[in-house]
């Protein structure tokens, strides 16, 4: 009789990366295989800034799942797996979810997509890290995104219950769209925190030295002060930097394989975005900071388009390189396709999750 596997979290919409990351568990063949799997859904299908928020939608919706959560885990007991929130709303909920399990009797498997903990605890009061502390005490096993984030949970979790389980990606259908070599790509909400604002401000910058080049924005709006702002901003430049809605399937695949160059220059601490993963995959060049899981992601051949720092010059002299020497822009593009299907096409990341939840359910 397989385990049994109750899989906690969002689905889009909004479209975010845990909400994604929960959808291709959900649909995994590998993990249907080997477990017998249940769904928590946690979904708040407002925009995604209302995400771990204290609002009075917020607390009914983290009520009502912990009801459905008890009736879940009543009968044979299995793993409950869930991702780890960087906010105190959202940990609070997920405590609590977490305590359940082990009152009841299952094991807990946590997964934290971000690398924000660190900060989440230090601005804790001392009641909440206190609790913080105490609810990662009972988690039988805790993921990060990959190995240079192990020490996000350092001091905290002890290495024999740490695992490194990245995200995967599936690779896009070939849809024989034709390869724009002046296209530049920033695909991911447009926040202030993804660096979206640095972002414009280097397309700008290139358009400045080389007016035939085009920038895509997909993603949805922050809010609708920072649209108007970029809006204006780039007013001027007659279409050369145009925002689109949010997308997916298809026309996402024929964007990605459309562009020559993905901008990526997140400000804030990432974990293992999925955005490089579906470049990657699409043999795109890249060009990004160090956040998270990235430098790590990309590899070596791709180090010197990581910055440091999401620095408007810097990321448009990146881009410029890029636009303008053609074999630099391809040896690239084969290379980060190379690395994500050595390691990070989707059934990969199923594998990886597999074994690890695996383990965790049997470990005595």
């Amino acid at each position: 009789m397989k385990p049994r596997l109750i899989v906690v979290g969002p689905l889009p919409p909004p479209i975010h990366g845990v909400a994604v990351s929960t959808s291709l568990v959900l649909g995994s063949a590998a993990v249907k295989e080997s477990f017998a799997v249940e769904h928590l859904d946690t979904s708040d299908h407002r925009r995604s800034r209302n995400v771990g928020r204290w609002d009075l939608e917020n607390i009914r919706l983290g009520l009502r799942a912990l009801a459905v959560l008890n009736r879940l885990l009543g009968g044979r007991r299995g793993v409950v797996y869930l991702p780890l929130s960087q906010n105190s709303a959202a940990f609070l909920r997920d405590s609590l979810f977490i305590l359940l399990a082990r009152i009841r009797g299952w094991k807990v498997a946590a997964h934290l997509r971000g690398s924000d903990f660190p900060t989440f605890l230090a601005s804790s009061n001392p009641a909440l890290r206190a609790w913080i502390r105490w609810t990662l005490e009972r988690m039988n096993s805790v993921a990060v995104m990959g190995d240079s984030l192990r020490w996000v949970l350092g001091g905290l979790v002890p290495d024999e219950r740490l695992a490194v389980v990245p995200n995967g990606t599936p690779e896009p259908f070939d849809r024989g769209v034709v390869r724009d070599p002046e296209r530049v790509l920033f695909l991911s909400n447009l926040r202030l925190r993804k660096g979206v604002v640095e972002a414009v401000e280097a397309a700008l910058l290139v358009l400045a030295r080389r007016p035939s080049a085009r920038f895509i924005f997909a993603g949805a709006w922050e809010g609708s002060e920072l649209e108007r702002d970029l809006r204006s901003r780039t007013a001027a430049v007659n279409g050369s930097i145009d925002f689109r809605l949010p997308i997916e399937g298809q026309a996402k695949d024929e964007l990605l394989q459309s562009a020559a160059v993905l901008l990526f220059p997140p400000v804030e601490p990432e974990g293992h975005p999925r955005v490089l993963l579906e470049a990657m995959a699409a043999g795109l060049a890249i060009v990004t900071t160090d956040r998270g899981a990235i430098r790590e992601t990309v590899g070596e051949d791709a180090a010197e388009f990581v910055l440091d720092e999401p620095e408007p010059d810097a990321l448009a002299k990146c881009v410029l390189r890029l636009l303008a020497d053609g074999s630099l822009r391809e040896r690239l593009a084969a290379s980060a396709l190379r690395r994500y299907r050595a390691r990070f096409t989707q059934e990969e990341a199923d594998r990886r999750l597999v074994e690890w939840l695996t383990r965790v359910a049997s470990d005595d």
